[in-house]
């Protein structure tokens, strides 16, 4: 039997009914996350798919894995082929994530492709999302999931209203209801994000009071959920960067639940590339800040981290080889600090899907910034037509940390 096959053999037996179709064109849908590599239609589906969730019990977070190990995943990135069906494309990437050694998906969606305004799920996406995460549940490997309450910058709920409604309320937990019934036996990392500092920066008193009241209620909800495992952390995604001031408000207020959940952005607020080595000043600033904070210490997930190698935003592949040698320098000194750590990514993706994604990192306010984030986000794969010179110390890394 052919990869192909196998793929479609997979997505058919996770419910992504479409997946083994042509489609005709390869422009996504308004808003759609594109960080997991393929986004699943919007479309409404009335009822749950899902399947069993396993005999979890609530209990507190524990640090999985032996002394020295840390828990990684390769984001399924891939560049979109318009002959072909996103949602095999999408399989196809994950099954290749788990064929390198990556003990753990990472999933990142908005929630408004998650759910509709009651919080019931979207068929589409949640079909897609089964037909992904089925092969590393089959081997009994992690699933990390990101519920994005916002992306960046922007919105990302799926109704008009404001976050501080019962409705709002209501939605949320069936959405997080979702997750833990359909993955809660590998679940190891149930985050909110994505980025919330990046939103709460700009907003308003009232809709930073609105985002925090609602991710405290998200996260507490989630902790002492029925069907939560004693493996699975929840936590708040924030940027790298932010946790340099994790002691000031209002970050301070997202350091909630067991971990603190944080994405590296390569590019600076005036879109420039950061050094290669920047990353070990930056993690080694969050853990400092994180150690001095008030409250129980938190272990740092690296949800997102990743280098671009396009000359066109200044880099090249031995940066981002650089890059991923400081950075797997310092997880090898201070293993213990880290829960999971995010590959981004696999493989490079299309213009058109990092262009429509870059707008959530600056607001469509520089169309300069945007298409220098655009840029680096379209280069951040480790392999293209032939291996970047970072593939090898990737593969290294994920069998040197397990």
């Amino acid at each position: 039997m052919d990869p192909r096959t196998i793929v479609c053999v997979l997505a058919v037996a996770a419910g992504a009914f479409g997946a083994c179709t042509r489609v005709e064109s390869a422009s996504p849908s308004p808003g759609v996350s594109l960080d997991g590599g393929a986004a699943g239609e919007s479309t409404g589906g009335a009822g749950s798919l899902a399947g069993d969730g396993g005999d979890g019990s609530s209990g507190e977070y524990g640090a999985g894995g032996a002394p020295g190990t840390i828990e990684l995943g390769v984001w399924p990135t891939f560049a979109a082929d318009p002959d072909e069906s996103r949602d095999v494309q999408a399989v196809l990437a994950a099954v290749s994530s788990l064929s390198i050694g990556a003990s753990t998906l990472p999933i990142a969606e908005r929630w408004e492709q998650l759910s509709g305004a009651t919080g019931s799920p979207r068929a589409a996406t949640w079909s897609r999302l089964d037909a992904m995460t089925k092969p590393f549940r089959d081997r009994g490997a992690g699933v990390a999931f990101c519920i994005d309450i916002v992306d960046r910058t922007q919105r990302a709920w799926p109704f008009t209203g404001e976050l501080d409604s019962p409705s709002a309320t209501s939605a949320i937990e069936r959405t997080i209801d979702e997750v833990f019934a359909r993955y809660s036996a590998q679940l190891s990392h149930l985050c909110l994000g994505y980025e919330l500092d990046r939103y709460l920066a700009p907003a308003s008193k009232d809709d930073q009071d609105r985002l925090l009241e609602f991710s405290k209620h998200a996260v507490d909800y989630a902790r002492h959920h029925p069907q939560r495992r004693a493996q699975t952390a929840i936590g708040v995604a924030v940027s790298l960067q932010s946790l340099r001031e994790a002691s000031r408000s209002p970050v301070a207020e997202l350091l909630l639940g067991d971990e603190v959940v944080a994405v590296y952005d390569p590019l600076d607020e005036r879109g420039a590339l950061k050094p290669p080595e920047s990353v070990v000043d930056e993690l080694t600033a969050a853990l400092d800040a994180l150690a001095a904070a008030a409250g129980p210490k938190l272990t740092l997930t690296l949800f997102e981290v990743g280098y671009p190698s396009s000359k066109a935003v200044g880099s090249s592949e031995r940066q981002q080889l650089a890059y991923f040698n400081a950075l797997f320098g310092l997880l090898d000194t201070r293993r213990g600090d880290f829960g999971f750590v995010g590959v981004y990514g696999l493989a490079d993706r299309a213009a058109g899907d990092c262009q429509a994604e870059a707008l959530a990192f600056t607001g469509d306010s520089d169309p300069e910034l945007t298409q220098a984030w655009a840029t680096a986000r379209c280069s951040m794969g480790l392999r293209a037509e032939n291996d970047k010179l970072a593939w090898p110390e990737l593969t290294a890394a994920l069998s040197r940390f397990r």
